[in-house]
């Protein structure tokens, strides 16, 4: 389905219905990432509605030269969710950039946030601000490799610290697709925006269930900084989980799957 949100086309998909769970992707990719990574926990569960959308100039979704900054990105978020979702609350999720854009949201619309799920969240945006691990391989499977082209091992590499037949199959249907999407243009002008807007100084903590997963081998957003963060929900589980970077939820399915149903548990129906 398509919505024109901000003069800007917006490309999206309603799965389910009762509470509504809006799903931020990550910077450069598309919501299938988020989809496939989501739905199986919702396959025996129901009472929500989950809502996927491409953001302005990723994935199906038209691109708009207005759109400067995250602010900008951020308002394009908040009147999508205003004109699908009225005054009804929400559940939110984001993945990377994602999580960046979902602590805006909350930051904005904290009294309709029924609870918090940030993977690999992105805490600043500046790259160069990041306290970032130094990367480890974990597994490799020598076989697979030999069968990549250049550029898809290039993709993985200090990417994956998982690197075996079935992550690369799951990297390859989820997120590489969409590598080639985006409008670089919308890219770059947003890149490394921070909002204007003070994040992580609320009056009080963010009080409903809250989930923070975090990959020890992250080398795109690292692990560290979301300590900073951690006072501000009153909540939350701060997970950090080893042997996976920033595609954890491939890396360490099983304990990925097992702390979102746990965290889909607090949420009151």
């Amino acid at each position: 389905m398509i919505q024109r949100i901000c003069d800007t086309d917006i490309s999206y998909e309603v799965l389910g219905q009762g509470i509504p769970v809006i799903n931020l992707h990550g910077y450069g990719i598309d919501h299938c990432s988020m989809k496939a990574s989501l739905e199986p926990l919702f396959a025996d569960r129901k009472g929500f509605q989950r809502i996927y959308f491409d953001l302005p100039g990723m994935g199906q979704s038209g691109t708009n030269p207005r759109i400067l900054s995250s602010d900008d990105m951020l308002e394009v978020v908040m009147q999508f969710i205003d004109h699908l979702l009225l005054d009804q609350p929400f559940l939110l999720t984001g993945l990377s950039y994602g999580g960046y854009l979902a602590r805006g949201v909350l930051h904005k619309m904290k009294n309709r946030v029924l609870g918090l799920l940030l993977i690999c969240p992105v805490i600043g945006f500046r790259r160069k601000t990041r306290q970032l691990p130094d990367f480890r391989l974990w597994e490799r499977d020598e076989a697979l490799l030999s069968q990549l082209t250049p550029n898809e091992f290039a993709t993985i590499d200090h990417f994956l610290t998982i690197q075996t037949q079935p992550i690369w199959e799951r990297f390859n249907q989820e997120i590489n697709p969409s590598l080639s999407l985006p409008d670089s243009g919308l890219m770059e002008r947003i890149r490394d925006t921070e909002f204007s807007f003070e994040l992580d100084t609320p009056e009080s903590p963010f009080d409903c269930p809250t989930l923070i997963l975090l990959g020890r081998y992250d080398v795109v957003v690292g692990y560290k900084d979301a300590w900073k963060i951690y006072d501000n929900f009153s909540d939350a589980t701060l997970v950090v989980l080893g042997r996976s970077g920033h595609c954890l939820q491939m890396e360490q399915r099983e304990l990925f799957e097992n702390h979102v149903r746990s965290w889909l548990n607090q949420i009151l129906i």
